[in-house]
């Protein structure tokens, strides 16, 4: 037994080196052919102009998280102008539903930490569940994600929790608007058939991964509040950026029963992207470009490297995705140019920690091969 044991965790240390190896160079093939392919480097020259105009319109209005505004314009864009338009619309209603939401509960949960504990556990399952079951789910998780910034935000003075809640909206419209007005001039409108959804009704049967998925993402969510408020960390903001990332990346799952070496390889994607746009961002910061012209610039071109990579075809569009997304959210920190790393530096190190759990939380309660064979068979 003990040999055997020893030979499994071999072959899965072995097997997570591959996947790693693959990872680094599907993602360096991308790299290495930015520019080639008319079609990705035009997708890529509109997520920049996004994310500039966000950031841009967030810094002149002088609102509180100019980061959220240049992430929202680059996760609102699509292939086509109806299909961004969709999926725009999608993140700002589900984000004035969890505005709403988080600010009601906000009234009273900061005092009773159990009952914060079970109302995150249960909208992030939601969340998750919507997502890969609901043809409106970007709806439901952007709602699960706004409620849960707006309430741990406030968690030190839930007297804020309208400000913040009304900022998180502005913020998220200011994003949209931005990639719905580039998207407007640089892309074709001609209009997509919205993606199918298996719908709600067979959660207990077909659907049941889904669900089983949704709890592996709660108890991910609550383990990353318990941890930091074991360790003491003050800061209740990157806390909440922190776990708003834990659920924007679901694992969607492929088939009915997933196979752990897709959720492992879905996982580890995310989390080099993660590590990838971090150290990047941190090496940026590093050079302390004061230049708010210069700043916008490598923001600009290291987005167009993520969307590049993001719509590639080497099969490491989630690592371009988690590259981009994580350098804008420690590159912008502020009204100007960051004039310290370290700012950066806790919040990679907050998001890097989140991922991380998420991804051991969902390899240790995913299925093993024998289950996943009884399952089939059933």
């Amino acid at each position: 037994m003990k040999v055997s044991y020893a030979r499994g965790v071999i072959e899965d240390f072995a097997e997570g080196a591959r996947m790693v190896q693959q990872t680094l160079s599907g993602f360096w093939r991308e790299v290495g052919e930015l520019g080639s392919n008319p079609a990705q480097t035009r997708q890529g020259l509109v997520a920049a102009a996004a994310v500039l105009l966000a950031t841009t319109v967030s810094l002149a209005l002088e609102v509180d998280s100019p980061w959220w505004a240049a992430i929202s314009g680059f996760m609102s864009l699509m292939s086509t102008g109806a299909a961004s338009f969709r999926r725009g619309i999608l993140r700002l209603t589900g984000t004035i539903a969890g505005a709403i939401l988080g600010f009601l509960v906000a009234r009273w949960l900061p005092y009773d930490h159990f009952a914060l504990y079970l109302f995150l556990a249960a909208t992030t399952m939601l969340g998750v569940i919507a997502m890969q079951v609901s043809p409106h789910g970007l709806a439901w998780l952007f709602m699960t994600i706004t409620s849960s910034l707006v309430l741990l935000t406030s968690l030190n003075d839930p007297v804020q929790a309208y400000s913040i809640a009304f900022y998180r909206v502005f913020d998220v419209a200011i994003g949209v608007g931005s990639a719905l007005v580039v998207a407007n001039v640089m892309q074709d409108w001609h209009a997509d058939r919205p993606p199918t959804a298996p719908g709600w009704r067979h959660l207990l049967g077909a659907q049941w991964p889904a669900v089983l998925h949704g709890m592996r993402s709660a108890i991910a969510v609550v383990v990353v509040l318990a941890v930091w408020i074991m360790v003491d960390l003050p800061d209740v903001t990157e806390m909440a950026v922190t776990i708003a990332v834990v659920m924007a990346a679901p694992l969607v799952a492929d088939s009915s029963v997933d196979t752990r070496h897709k959720v492992a390889e879905k996982s580890l994607h995310r989390f080099i992207g993660c590590v990838l746009g971090g150290i990047v961002a941190l090496a940026c910061l590093a050079l302390q470009v004061e230049s708010f012209i210069w700043w916008l610039a490598m923001i600009a071109g290291v987005v167009w490297m993520g969307m590049h990579i993001q719509v590639g075809r080497h099969g490491v569009g989630y690592v371009g995705t988690q590259f981009a997304f994580v350098f804008v959210i420690t590159m912008i920190q502020g009204d100007a140019p960051p004039s310290s790393i370290m700012p950066g530096v806790d919040r990679f190190a907050g998001i890097t920690g989140g991922l991380g759990v998420l991804m051991i939380v969902s390899l240790l309660l995913w299925p093993s091969a024998e289950e996943i064979k009884t399952e089939r068979q059933n």
